[in-house]
């Protein structure tokens, strides 16, 4: 990990576990965790609060729910991209299908059986950022101990942003 990446991600550990130790900081995080803990909820949330992009960044997504949010994102005029793994588009499931026959721009990353896409996080408006391990599935929801963490910090939100441009260039349109 190059020493900026590490100082980073120490500085936003620490925020995370003490936040009084770091006085007048405008740094904020929310943690949440599932199962049952409402990650689902809180990401409708956003999406629904958005009003320019959301770009998102993971594995799988089989949330209808969370599809739908984004769809209807998309029908106010919010730019919509997701990024996900080669090998699920292969299985395109409900969710995804909602996603292709609306028309979000989808693309994919990975050699089948060779590379997993398991980046997991959501750019909104430039804004916020979420991330964690909670893919946008049905069972991270309801059975899986996942995780879903909120940051708004400018800087870290700048740096997920270009990551995702820098892999939406290199990924197959679907």
């Amino acid at each position: 990990m190059p020493p900026r990446a590490y100082s980073i991600l120490l500085l936003c550990l620490g925020l995370l576990a003490f936040p009084a130790a770091f006085p007048g900081s405008a740094f904020s995080a929310d943690v949440y965790f599932s199962p049952d803990g409402g990650i689902r909820q809180h990401l409708v949330h956003t999406i629904q609060q958005s009003r320019q992009h959301i770009d998102v960044a993971v594995y799988q997504i089989t949330s209808t729910e969370l599809a739908s949010a984004l769809v209807a994102a998309k029908d106010r005029g919010v730019r919509i991209r997701i990024l996900t793994d080669q090998e699920n588009l292969q299985s395109s499931g409900p969710a995804l299908r909602i996603l292709r026959t609306s028309g979000v721009a989808i693309r994919s990353l990975g050699v089948v059986e060779q590379s997993l896409m398991h980046n997991k996080f959501a750019v909104f408006d430039d804004r916020v950022v979420a991330t964690g391990s909670y893919n946008w599935t049905q069972s991270a929801e309801r059975a899986n101990y996942e995780n879903l963490v909120l940051l708004d910090d400018s800087e870290v939100v700048t740096r997920f942003q270009r990551e995702f441009n820098r892999l939406w260039r290199q990924a197959e349109p679907w």
